[in-house]
């Protein structure tokens, strides 16, 4: 599958692959598997503050590399998510992420 696809919202909610993914589901940080809890949770908060984590789906085993805002073609700085995108407070012990 081509990593950008000229009609992404379309795709997203007709093709059955993205319909599995868009349910409500268990997910997890995949960075710095080898280093100590603590660490990678700060590590996950960190990259959500920033714009940017990987992620797996567990029912599924798909890997994703998110990135919330994408660079402009003058490599800009990208644009830091605000809590409307990436909320820790919603819930305790979780991030809430929404996509622009």
């Amino acid at each position: 599958m081509p990593r950008v696809v000229p009609d992404q919202r379309s795709k997203f909610e007709n093709e059955e692959f993205f319909r599995k993914l868009s349910r409500e589901c268990e997910i997890k940080y995949t960075g710095f598997r080898d280093r100590p809890h603590e660490e990678r949770q700060a590590r996950f908060q960190n990259a959500c503050r920033d714009g940017r984590s990987e992620v797996a789906f567990v029912a599924t085993g798909t890997n994703l590399s998110l990135q919330f805002f994408p660079a402009n073609l003058l490599g800009d700085q990208r644009q830091v998510p605000t809590r409307e995108y990436v909320d820790f407070e919603r819930e305790t012990g979780k991030v809430y992420l929404k996509a622009p």
